[in-house]
């Protein structure tokens, strides 16, 4: 039990110990390769989202049912992506070492954390949500950027896109090259191979601008499209990006709480 009664120091009602916790929540603030400076907030912003919204979902309340560790964000380092991510994978390595069975929720940050996180936990196959394919081999010469995460990625992962609006012959190449599966929304997501462990990547921009406030507002997804294939994917790992709001009560935040609902409630509903 906390140690005061009626006060709490994250967006749980009771921040579990890490070794009881079901579910992990870690910010991640690092922007230093991307134009969505405001996005150091992301965590603040979807902390302070979930405080004020409901867990229930199809009568399963996430806060009720499942155990919370909030542990806080990562000790970035400004400018260095090469010891920010050096720091994530250890403290990825840390907390599995503690909890092995434990269900990992990331918050940027930009995208480019995505690829520690997706190097830590090793994934066999990732979904990515996005408005842009982040899959250049480099961004005028910059190797590791929010812009070549997923080509880094694609080569020890099957990576999935979704949301994607659009590739030029450069991007295409790099799909061709690693084997990256192109997803459109209509689809059916259930005919695709997909093989477990399975990370979710989600760069918030995948929304319509109007609902969100990002730093490349040029996606073209409902919330309806998202969650509909949220629904039909039981993944192991969440992680949520590119959140450039800087104003609370975010309502990018909010919709990020409702991506981290869905996700949740399909991981862990079944038998409860």
């Amino acid at each position: 039990m906390p140690e005061l009664l009626h006060v709490s120091d994250t967006f749980a009602n009771y921040n579990c110990p890490l070794r009881e916790a079901d579910v992990v929540f870690l910010g991640v603030p690092f922007t230093s390769t991307s134009m969505s400076t405001p996005a150091i907030y992301g965590s603040l912003m979807v902390r302070e989202a979930l405080k004020i919204m409901s867990g229930n979902y199809k009568n399963f309340d996430i806060f009720d049912k499942l155990k919370f560790a909030d542990v806080g964000d990562l000790n970035v380092a400004c400018g260095s992506y090469e010891i920010t991510a050096k720091r994530l994978r250890e403290t990825i390595k840390q907390i599995l070492e503690i909890n092995e069975k434990i269900f990992p929720v990331f918050v940027g940050g930009e995208h480019l954390i995505s690829l520690p996180v997706a190097e830590a936990l090793k994934p066999k196959t990732i979904i990515q949500f996005d408005a842009h394919s982040d899959i250049y081999k480099d961004v005028e010469e910059v190797v590791y950027s929010h812009g070549t995460w997923a080509y880094h990625a694609s080569k020890f992962a099957k990576l999935i896109q979704i949301g994607v609006v659009d590739y030029d012959d450069d991007e295409m190449d790099a799909v061709k090259e690693n084997g990256v599966t192109i997803f459109n929304a209509d689809d059916d997501i259930s005919k695709i191979r997909i093989e477990r462990p399975v990370h979710i990547s989600m760069d918030i921009d995948v929304f319509s601008p109007e609902l969100v406030e990002t730093g490349h507002p040029e996606g073209t997804m409902r919330p309806e499209q998202v969650f509909d294939i949220l629904e039909k994917v039981k993944c192991d790992s969440l992680d949520i990006c590119e959140i450039a709001d800087n104003n609370v009560p975010s309502k990018t935040g909010l919709l990020a709480g409702q991506v981290m609902k869905r996700v949740l409630y399909t991981r862990f509903s079944e038998g409860q």
